[in-house]
């Protein structure tokens, strides 16, 4: 039994240290060159490795050229089972103004290993709350809004694009 609880603590070690000492901003900057190839830029940012994540501070995410949006801090947090992105603070480009509101307070982001096929993500913001899925398998991106007075009131139009749940929330459904 000693040799059992031996090796279990030598393998969450050896899980631990590799989770520590791994390069994340060199996976990270690997990752910004792959967004770069769609046309993605995220520029202006300071990338801090401390230990179990990373984080990115300021940073300006352009798209074919044009400011797209200015996010406050997004934590990465890569491990063996759970990863996980948080982005607080993100204000979109004036350009989206007639469709959605333009501050989002929080975007969460998780993908696990015991759901291997889906990738989660939860936002709030001024437009309410929304729940997204990706289904990498199907290829089908899913999101279930639950909207605010904001968004009823001035957004109208872009709520007519989405179709309504029973429940009063509405649902955009869209492959890639």
């Amino acid at each position: 039994m000693v040799k059992i609880l031996k090796l279990f603590f030598y393998i969450a070690f050896f899980v631990l240290a590799l989770i520590f000492f791994v390069p994340k901003s060199s996976i990270y900057h690997y990752a910004e060159a792959e967004l770069q190839k769609y046309k993605i830029i995220v520029s202006n940012e300071e990338v801090v490795d401390d230990g179990l994540s990373l984080e990115l501070s300021h940073a300006i995410v352009s798209f074919d050229s044009i400011d797209s949006a200015y996010i406050e801090k997004i934590n990465m947090k890569f491990f063996v089972f759970y990863n996980s992105i948080d982005v607080k603070n993100i204000k979109l480009s004036k350009i989206a103004s007639s469709l959605v509101p333009l501050n989002i307070k929080t975007l969460d982001i998780k993908y696990t290993i015991f759901n291997p096929l889906h990738v989660i993500a939860h936002a709030s913001g001024e437009f309410g709350k929304a729940d997204a899925k990706i289904n990498i398998l199907d290829r089908n991106f899913t999101m279930v809004l639950t909207p605010s007075q904001m968004m009823f009131k001035n957004y109208k139009s872009t709520l007519d694009n989405l179709s309504k749940n029973k429940d009063g929330g509405y649902r955009y459904d869209q492959s890639f």
